[in-house]
């Protein structure tokens, strides 16, 4: 029975098929058959709700039981989904049906406030100012 109960089966094939049936855990490939979707946590967080990605990971059975019965810790399982490669981790949000935040730059740019935030710090002989 799957653990992610919200994900449809369509859905967790093309997860599996997303990190190309390797296991996000030990690195070693499986046939779509060996692989679940594993919940981080139960609990929604403030990443989770805006990018669903970072709550999921996709394992083998094996690492599956080691991840509950050890258990692995939440924060070890968290740098697993940081260190996604950004094609797998685009896959996986398009697949969730992520839709990024549009971004809306400032009304009020002062150029010579950036301009000397940026490099009114250094000092003179400061490596980013050489060249």
């Amino acid at each position: 029975m799957p653990e992610a109960t919200s994900l449809t089966a369509v859905q967790e094939e093309n997860l599996k098929t997303a990190v190309e049936g390797t296991c996000e855990l030990c690195q070693d490939y499986f046939p779509s058959l060996l692989l679940s979707i594993h919940l981080i946590s139960r609990r929604p967080t403030k990443e989770t709700k805006r990018d669903p990605s970072t709550g999921i990971l996709v394992v083998c059975g094996l690492c599956h039981d080691h991840i509950h019965r050890l258990p692995v810790p939440v924060a070890k399982q968290r740098v697993l989904v940081r260190n996604r490669s950004f094609f797998v981790r685009q896959d996986i949000r398009k697949i969730l049906g992520y839709v990024p935040r549009p971004y809306h730059p400032p009304d009020d740019i002062n150029l010579y406030v950036i301009y000397e935030e940026y490099f009114g710090r250094g000092s003179t002989g400061s490596y980013r100012m050489s060249g």
